[in-house]
C-alpha cells in the first residue's frame, strides 16, 4: 500500500497545504503521515475510509486521520478541496502520533467530546451550513495561495473553525428534521441553479428536477438557507457580475446581460442596493 509522506506534500515552515483538485477519478487505497480533510466540491462517488464506504456528493467533508488507509472511485470527475496538515499544526499536543487519535480531548474541541464518543469520517453539510463552509473554504486557499503577511496565523484560526465547524455538523447529522428526506437533495439543486442561474429559472425547473412540488421546494430553501430562492438567484447573479466588472473590460450592459438582467434599470438598482454604490463606480475603485 502506498504511504504519503508530510515532507513531500506539506511545507516545513506552514505544516498545512491546500489543494483543489479536477478531473479525478480513482485515487488506489493509501495512507499518510499527516491529517487530511476532503470537501466534495461536485460530482458524486463512493470514498473508502478504513474499509468502510461511503457514498459522497457536493458538501459532503471526509475526515481521514494519521494512519488511516483512504481511496476513492467515482463515474465522472471528481473537483475536491484537500486540506492536509500536520498533527501539530494546530497544537502540539498532537506532535505523537499516538495523540491524535484522541483529537477531541484537546482543550480547543473538548465541549465535543462527550457528544462524539465515536466521530465518524464523514460530515454531511447541507443548506446555509454547506455554503458557509464553501465560503471558508475558498477563504482559507486565497489565504494560502497569496501567503500575505500573516497568512500562516489566518490559517491556523480558520482550519480551527473549520475543525470546529465539523464536529459541530458531525453532532447536528444525528438530529432529526422535517426536511432531513430532502437534505441529500439539496447540493444537486444548487449545482442547478448555479449552471441555469443567468437565464429564466424557476421554481417550477426545481421541481422537475426533484419530483418535489414548487411550495415544498419554496420552503425548504427558506428553512435550510435562511432565505428565498429568488435572494439565492439574484446573490449569484450579482456576485458574478461583481467578478466580471473587476476582471474583464466587458461593458457594464453586457455583464448584466451575461448574468440574467435584460433590464438595465432594474441591475443597476439591485447592484447598488446589494454592495453599496453602482457598477461604475466599483470599477473605478
Amino acid at each position: 500500500m502506498k504511504v504519503y509522506h508530510g515532507v513531500d506534500w506539506i511545507a516545513p515552515d506552514e505544516k498545512i497545504a491546500i489543494f483543489k483538485e479536477t478531473n479525478h477519478k480513482y485515487e488506489p487505497e493509501h495512507m499518510h503521515t499527516f491529517m487530511e480533510l476532503v470537501y466534495i466540491w461536485s460530482a458524486s462517488g463512493c470514498h473508502r475510509v478504513n474499509g468502510q464506504s461511503f457514498e459522497v456528493q457536493r458538501g459532503d467533508l471526509l475526515f481521514m486521520n494519521v494512519g488511516d488507509t483512504h481511496s476513492f472511485e467515482t463515474d465522472s470527475n471528481m473537483e475536491y478541496m484537500n486540506i492536509l496538515f500536520e498533527p501539530d499544526f494546530l497544537s502540539d499536543q498532537l506532535s505523537i502520533v499516538e495523540s491524535t487519535h484522541n483529537f477531541l480531548s484537546l482543550q480547543l474541541f473538548r465541549e465535543f467530546h462527550e457528544q462524539l464518543v465515536k466521530p465518524v469520517p464523514q460530515v454531511k453539510f447541507r443548506g446555509k451550513s454547506m455554503m458557509e463552509l464553501e465560503e471558508l473554504l475558498e477563504t482559507m486557499q486565497s489565504e494560502y495561495i497569496e501567503k500575505k503577511s500573516g497568512y500562516r496565523m489566518l490559517l491556523h484560526g480558520y482550519a480551527t473553525i473549520l475543525l470546529g465547524m465539523m464536529f459541530r455538523t458531525m453532532q447536528d447529522n444525528f438530529k432529526t428534521s422535517e426536511f432531513r428526506d430532502v437534505y441529500d437533495m439539496l447540493p444537486s439543486l444548487l449545482t442547478y441553479i448555479e449552471q441555469h442561474y443567468a437565464g429564466h429559472i424557476t421554481l417550477q425547473d426545481l421541481a422537475k428536477q426533484s419530483y418535489y412540488s414548487p411550495y415544498y421546494i419554496s420552503k425548504v430553501f427558506k428553512e435550510c438557507f435562511g432565505f428565498t430562492f429568488t435572494e439565492y438567484v439574484q446573490q449569484l447573479r450579482l456576485r458574478e457580475a461583481k467578478r466580471k466588472l473587476l476582471e474583464t473590460q466587458d461593458s457594464v450592459v453586457e455583464i448584466g446581460r451575461s448574468v440574467g438582467y435584460t433590464d438595465k434599470t432594474q441591475f443597476f438598482r439591485l447592484f447598488k442596493q446589494s454592495f453599496g454604490m453602482t457598477p461604475q463606480q466599483l470599477r473605478k475603485m
